[in-house]
């Protein structure tokens, strides 16, 4: 009882941040009575206050203890192995006891790991080598123990997860080799199959996010093997697998080897399955599955096989919305619903207004994402079909929400100019259009529609300006002639007129002799204009 009052006065020192007098009594608990909770305890205290000595001393001591907070002893044999755990009909025949004694050691080595990692990257300064020689002391501390020789073995994972934080995958791919290089079986730290699997899913991830960049995943792919051989029941190494699968289908995608893509993403399909499989709720599987099964439905769509697509496309949207009733605030998935019911909306109008509500949950979710805000407006200024949520003034709200956040889209931008003109609002029409001048200043429409709001709201002298400057950047721009003809006309510019007329008459002589030389390759097409006139 005493040491139980102790405990709770080192604990409310500890709330109170006064961490020197909850040393003192973690301490006077572990000299009379060590436990492993009152150890770590201490452990955290001295980590706060960075005295590195006394947390090596506090990380000997703890790992003297030979028994559990409970009285279970840390070093029983594991009951006999795992086949004295079940009976003659192969059914699991542990009792209560059994497993609350197998539940406290892992318990107690979870606390182990979490101390070593706590102290590990603080308890060596930069002259005896900072956290690289941190990890080392730890991890050799483990090793020389006596019930903690298995913990060691997470420990180095937990160095190149440390490693892989701190953007220096170098080290990290150096320390997860290890176990490749000593076969992890023959280290002096024990290493089950469980953790040699984790620590090649962890080599996989590395490898494969530098593949992708330099265009080389065989490691990742070596790796992600080497993961599943180890234990095929971790969901993880799985999808590290798959995405492998799903990376070279895209890769032989891009060269036209479709059989061999649709082999590839299958397999990576029936890889993801498997994770999830295995760990009903692995995010990561069910998300990589549906963006897996779109990619099969985009081939399948390009290729015309519209029944493949549509069932590709469904099986995608089937695995959105089971991660979306885990993940239901998870933007990414909300995202890829809202696409998906869009994209169906070519074949169903239902899906229409299942996109819509999609749309606006992302958009509650996302309030200033201008993709978001300009497909959503996008959806609904869609006249075909008889687009049931069609409405252009809620269009029009949505898309100069997403010209505010993101004001260099060109189809946001062309939209809302070419509203403003069908609205006859041409002075505001001539901002947009301006802005996309300014963004493509090669392309000649966007001055042609600039010198045409213009001239609707009367503004002649402007109107000519622009189609000089026109004319003086594109010398053979028919309708930019055209216009300037009839300008000069109105204006009673006669002898700039005739100049223009003269060019507009030797540019429409040239048209004509383009298409007479066309013509009988029947290679013709009529010059496309842009509207930018009327």
């Amino acid at each position: 009882m005493r040491f139980k009052i102790m405990r709770n006065i080192a604990h409310a020192f500890v709330r109170m941040g006064n961490y020197k007098d909850a040393q003192m009594s973690y301490e006077a608990i572990m000299e009379a009575r060590p436990d492993l909770q009152s150890g770590f305890n201490l452990l955290v205290c001295y980590f706060a206050l960075g005295d590195r000595e006394k947390m090596k001393s506090c990380l000997s001591k703890l790992l003297a203890i030979r028994e559990t907070d409970l009285g279970v002893p840390l070093s029983a044999e594991e009951d006999e192995d795992d086949k004295d755990d079940k009976d003659e009909d192969g059914e699991d025949d542990e009792d209560e006891l059994r497993k609350a004694e197998k539940e406290a050691r892992r318990n107690a080595k979870a606390l182990i790991l979490l101390a070593t990692k706590l102290i590990a990257p603080r308890i060596a300064d930069s002259k005896e080598g900072g956290v690289v020689a941190g990890f080392d002391y730890v991890i050799e501390q483990l090793k020389t123990s006596h019930d903690y020789m298995d913990v060691a073995s997470d420990m180095i994972i937990s160095k190149a997860v440390y490693f892989l934080k701190h953007n220096n995958s170098k080290q990290a791919k150096a320390t997860l080799e290890y176990f490749e290089k000593n076969d992890g079986r023959h280290m002096e730290a024990t290493a089950d199959a469980t953790t040699l699997s984790r620590a090649y899913t962890n080599l996989c991830f590395i490898y494969f996010l530098e593949g992708v960049v330099t265009g080389d995943g065989k490691n990742a792919d070596k790796y992600g093997t080497m993961a599943i051989k180890e234990d095929r029941y971790n969901a993880k190494a799985l999808v590290n697998k798959g995405n492998c699968e799903m990376h070279k289908a895209k890769l032989r995608e891009e060269k036209n080897h479709f059989d061999s893509a649709r082999e590839l993403y299958n397999n990576a399909k029936e890889l993801y399955m498997e994770g999830i499989g295995v760990e009903a709720d692995c995010v990561e599987a069910i998300f990589n599955l549906g963006l897996c099964c779109r990619h099969m439905a985009r081939l399948e769509y390009a290729h015309g096989n519209v029944e493949n697509y549509k069932q590709h496309i469904r099986a995608a949207l089937q695995a959105f919305e089971k991660l979306n009733s885990i993940l239901s605030d998870a933007p990414e998935c909300t995202w890829n619903i809202a696409s998906i019911y869009d994209e169906l909306s070519e074949f169903d109008k239902k899906m229409t207004k299942k996109a819509s509500a999609a749309y606006k949950r992302l958009i509650a979710q996302v309030k200033s994402d201008a993709g978001v805000l300009a497909r959503y407006g996008a959806l609904l200024a869609r006249e075909e079909n008889d687009n049931p949520v069609y409405d252009e003034s809620s269009a029009h709200s949505y898309l100069y929400d997403s010209y505010k956040y993101f004001p260099c889209d060109m189809d946001v931008i062309s939209w809302l100019g070419a509203y403003f003109v069908k609205s006859e609002m041409y002075e505001k029409a001539i901002e947009y259009f301006q802005k996309a001048a300014q963004i493509q200043p090669k392309e000649v429409k966007w001055k042609l529609m600039v010198a045409s709001c213009h001239r609707r709201v009367g503004e002649l002298q402007k109107a000519l300006r622009t189609y000089q400057d026109i004319e003086h950047k594109h010398p053979d721009n028919f309708e930019c002639l055209q216009y300037l003809c009839k300008l000069c006309k109105e204006l009673g510019m006669q002898e700039e007129g005739e100049a223009y007329s003269k060019k507009l008459t030797k540019a429409d002589t040239e048209q004509h002799k383009q298409h007479a030389q066309l013509a009988p390759t029947g290679a013709y097409q009529q010059q496309d204009h842009y509207g930018g006139g009327g």
